[in-house]
């Protein structure tokens, strides 16, 4: 037999005690990123928008590239079961993804027989691979330019500094700090921000191949297996 056990007070008490802490610690956190970009200038912004738009760019390509290989391995289970396609098994081929089209190309063009359908896959073939790695260059670039940003934001920083020693001279030691440090908290999160958006680009390149060579083995199978006439 199950007991339901009701919370005393001092344990509403004491969570809600943890809970404040929780919100607590949270604001705390948000006050000390937000004094972080003021002290690192207008260029902390520019990596922020740069760094959460390709965090975005990858998202949704890791969402693409795990419904295509999903959709891939289902395809390419069933030209393999099949000795011959049929339209019944034609109506399984979406139009929407990759392999689909191909399948599609390749059955509107059976009459010309297997090397006309292998050319005109191959044709296909070539457009559904940049439709596959398409934007993957983006977050290349992103993850490329961001510690050169970073960068911008040190020689900003540093002319600050110098800026300062000229108007104020090196009497007081802070003016020169806050120059200092706007220069290396900007370099600080350009490669933060730039190593994950590298290292993602690199797993999403690895998907990307793994799904086009799964597409090659499909497009030479499906041609098999497609009769001529």
């Amino acid at each position: 037999m199950f007991v339901l056990h009701e919370p005393g007070p001092g344990e509403g008490l004491a969570r809600g005690v943890n809970n404040l802490e929780v919100v607590q610690t949270m604001m705390s956190l948000l006050d000390h990123l937000r004094e972080l970009f003021e002290k690192g200038g207008p260029v902390q912004y520019v990596i922020l928008v740069a760094s959460i738009y390709g965090g975005i760019l990858v998202f949704e390509r890791w969402l693409k590239y795990r419904s295509l290989s999903r959709r891939a391995e289902d395809l390419l289970a069933m030209v393999y079961e099949v000795s011959e396609i049929g339209e019944d098994d034609m109506a399984r081929m979406d139009k929407s993804d990759p392999m689909g089209r191909i399948a599609w190309i390749a059955w509107d063009n059976r009459k010309l027989g297997r090397e006309g359908m292998q050319e005109k896959v191959r044709v296909r073939f070539s457009t559904e691979e940049l439709y596959i790695l398409r934007r993957l260059g983006a977050v290349a670039t992103i993850g490329s330019l961001l510690p050169m940003v970073g960068l911008l934001g040190t020689v900003v920083g540093m002319i600050v500094a110098f800026n300062a020693i000229a108007v104020h001279g090196t009497g007081d030691p802070k003016i020169l700090a806050d120059g200092i440090s706007q220069a290396l908290l900007t370099t600080e999160a350009g490669l933060i921000t730039s190593i994950p958006l590298l290292y993602l680009h690199q797993s999403l390149t690895e998907m990307a191949d793994l799904i086009t060579r799964k597409m090659d083995t499909f497009s030479t199978h499906l041609i098999q297996v497609i009769p001529n006439s």
